[in-house]
């Protein structure tokens, strides 16, 4: 077992998964907060990442200590405008990772931006695939928003459930709010 293993050792989540409109969602949570997001999962039975079921994590599902997160992630995905504040726990990711993420959470509902912009937000203008890395680890979408996130051409491109996913959040976020720019980036 390796020193992150024994700082795990014990250590619970909670999860839960619920049917949406784009297919089933699981989340997880710490004590810290949601720690993890993935959709669209084919079943209850479809966890996500063997780093969830890992033997020294203690895995509880419970539905009523995720009610609060639930229900905004549903509302969500039936196409209303929300605000994410709950609390998150990004300790899962790398230093670069976590500053990537944090500045996507920048982003506003219903607008993109391009990798490019990304890294050059972050004080790291040459980074741009280094950004497109971090994306594709996101351990929370749609709350970390890297779906808003597009080629410097104005093209969908990286999104680690498919392009199709990422274009329907995008139509989905556009027509939820019409009055915010749609699908394109100044930068």
């Amino acid at each position: 077992m390796g020193i992150k293993d024994q700082k795990n050792k014990g250590k619970k989540v909670y999860f839960c998964i619920f049917l949406t409109s784009i297919g089933y969602v699981y989340i997880a949570k710490t004590e810290k907060g949601i720690c993890r997001i993935s959709f669209p999962r084919t079943s209850k039975n479809d966890l996500p990442l063997p780093d969830q079921r890992a033997t020294y994590i203690n895995l509880c599902e419970n539905d009523s200590f995720l009610k609060y997160e639930i229900g905004i992630l549903k509302k969500y995905f039936e196409g209303k405008q929300v605000i994410f504040d709950f609390s998150l726990d990004l300790s899962s990711g790398t230093f670069f990772q976590r500053k990537v993420w944090n500045k996507l959470k920048e982003i506003p509902y219903g607008e993109c931006r391009s990798y490019k912009w990304v890294a050059e937000q972050i004080g790291n203008p040459k980074a741009a695939r280094a950004v497109g890395m971090a994306n594709n680890k996101n351990p929370l979408p749609p709350v970390i928003p890297c779906h808003r996130v597009i080629g410097a051409n104005g093209k969908l491109i990286g999104y680690a459930t498919g392009l199709h996913i990422k274009q329907w959040l995008l139509e989905m976020e556009s027509d939820a709010n019409p009055s915010q720019a749609k699908h394109r980036d100044s930068a």
